[in-house]
C-alpha cells in the first residue's frame, strides 16, 4: 500500500470555560520523516511513504475517531466580532471507531468546532463538510468542567450544553480518502512504514537521494 498522497489531519486548539488547550499546531519541518539506511526505492517512492507516515502519526495523536452523518450546524459565536468563531456540529448515526463518546449510545454526537475566517466569514457553518452522507472524523475529548464555550473575543459563555468532543483550530475535522485508506491499512503496512521511515531531526541537513540527514 505505497503512494499515499499528504493528508493533513489538524492538530489543535479550542478556548473554553477559562483556558486554552494548544494542541500541539504543527510547525513546518515538525512531522518530517527520513528513510532508514538501506532502504532502496525511488525517490517519488519514499517521498510518498515520507507523507504516508507523517498522516500515520497524526491518526495516532487523534484521540477519537467516529462516523456519523452530519445532521445539523450552527454558529455559536457572533461572525462580525470575531475571527476565530465557535460552531455546534451535531451528527446522528454515530459509530466509534478509535477512543470513547461517554454520551454517544443515542448514535449522536455533540462536536464543538473552532475555526479561522479572518474576519471574513461566509457561507453556513461548517462549509465545506461533507452533509447528507456519513463522513469519518477526527476528534479530541471535552476534558473540560463546566463543559462552556467562551467566545475568545468577549469572554462571553456561548454556550452551555452537551459537548462530546471538540475539533479546534488545528486539530481534527473530516479524514481525507488517503488518511481513511491508512486508517484500514493493514498491520504489516504500519509496521513498515514504522520500520522504514524514522523522525528526521530538525536542524538536520539531507544529503539528497535516499532522503537521508547527516
Amino acid at each position: 500500500m505505497r503512494g499515499f498522497a499528504a493528508a493533513a489531519l489538524l492538530v489543535g486548539a479550542l478556548v473554553c470555560s477559562r483556558e486554552a488547550e494548544a494542541l500541539d499546531c504543527d510547525v513546518p519541518g515538525s512531522w518530517s520523516y527520513q528513510a532508514a539506511e538501506g532502504i532502496k526505492t525511488s525517490e517519488e517512492t519514499q517521498r510518498q511513504d515520507r507523507e504516508a507516515r507523517a498522516v500515520l502519526e497524526r491518526l495516532e495523536r487523534t484521540p477519537i475517531i467516529f462516523r456519523g452523518r452530519l445532521a445539523s450546524a450552527r454558529y455559536l459565536s457572533d461572525l462580525r466580532k470575531t475571527n476565530t468563531p465557535y460552531s455546534l456540529l451535531i451528527f446522528d448515526h454515530v459509530e466509534v471507531l478509535r477512543g470513547r463518546l461517554p454520551k454517544a449510545s443515542d448514535r449522536k454526537a455533540f462536536i464543538i468546532l473552532a475555526d479561522w475566517c479572518d474576519f471574513r466569514c461566509h457561507g453556513p457553518a461548517a462549509q465545506g463538510w461533507p452533509r447528507g452522507k456519513a463522513v469519518v472524523v477526527g476528534a479530541r475529548p471535552n476534558n473540560l468542567v463546566p463543559p462552556n464555550v467562551v467566545e475568545l473575543s468577549s469572554k462571553r459563555v456561548i454556550y452551555k450544553g452537551r459537548i462530546d468532543a471538540v475539533v479546534g483550530v488545528c486539530s481534527g475535522g473530516p479524514l481525507t480518502p488517503e488518511a481513511l485508506e491508512l486508517l484500514n491499512a493493514p498491520d504489516d503496512e504500519i509496521a513498515r512504514l514504522k520500520r522504514e521511515y524514522l523522525p528526521r531531526h530538525r536542524g538536520a541537513v539531507s544529503d539528497g537521494g535516499a532522503g537521508r540527514t547527516r
